[in-house]
């Protein structure tokens, strides 16, 4: 048995009872981690949480059983949570995060991605199409299913898609970008059309499961 303190967000939740929830986490050290948050349906409860806050979790393990004691928000990002179109493709981010990451994987390139993606959406410099194709870009990378950029063609598994050459030089130089960085780049709407085609092919190709939300955002971008 442990008391376990950590900086996540929360991936996915759902209802555990009348006044309880299950809330799957993403955190820095410790992964993804189902937790029961006792109580955290109710108004004032301690353990209330949402989507898109970043929190620091404090979480006691039971062995195999895991319970949240106390949350403390570091950061909301009222921005995301306030717009529908944004809502909506945050939380695509979140599910795609979710199935790609395993329980025993080390998630913290994952978060940060997640985290520098979410600033960067309450920033309103970029078109949604821009920010969801640099998302799975970076998030595939980090998975090791970078797709390869040669001769003004993308090619990620058995998928390959012409790119123009502007569209090749700023997915390569998404590729090559680290932190807040992977947004610090101009492209033309054709450029961002081009990318988002290339995004939602790939993760396609990438993914043995399907991602319910991609056919919301799919109404809106």
């Amino acid at each position: 048995m442990a008391v376990i303190k950590d900086l996540g967000v929360v991936l996915r939740e759902y209802p555990a009872g009348e006044s309880n929830k299950k809330l799957v986490l993403l955190t820095q050290r410790q992964g993804k981690i189902t937790v029961f948050a006792r109580g955290s349906r109710r108004a004032q409860s301690k353990l209330a949480t949402g989507l898109f806050s970043y929190n620091e979790f404090v979480i006691f393990d039971g062995g195999g059983f895991c319970s949240l004691n106390h949350v403390l928000p570091m950061h909301i990002f009222g921005g995301i949570t306030e717009d529908y179109d944004k809502f909506c493709l945050g939380c695509c981010f979140l599910e795609i995060a979710d199935k790609m990451v395993l329980s025993t994987m080390d998630a913290s390139g994952i978060l940060r991605i997640l985290l520098n993606t979410f600033a960067e959406m309450e920033r309103d410099r970029h078109v949604l199409k821009l920010i969801f194709a640099v998302f799975v870009m970076k998030v595939l990378q980090a998975e090791g299913l970078a797709p390869l950029v040669d001769d003004n063609c993308a090619q990620s598994g058995e998928s390959a898609l012409r790119l123009t050459p502007e569209t090749a030089r700023a997915l390569t130089y998404i590729l090559e970008a680290d932190g807040k960085d992977i947004f610090a780049f101009k492209a033309s709407d054709d450029v961002a059309n081009q990318l988002y085609r290339a995004a939602r092919l790939f993760v396609a190709e990438s993914l043995d499961v399907q991602i319910k939300s991609l056919e919301m955002i799919g109404d809106i971008l």
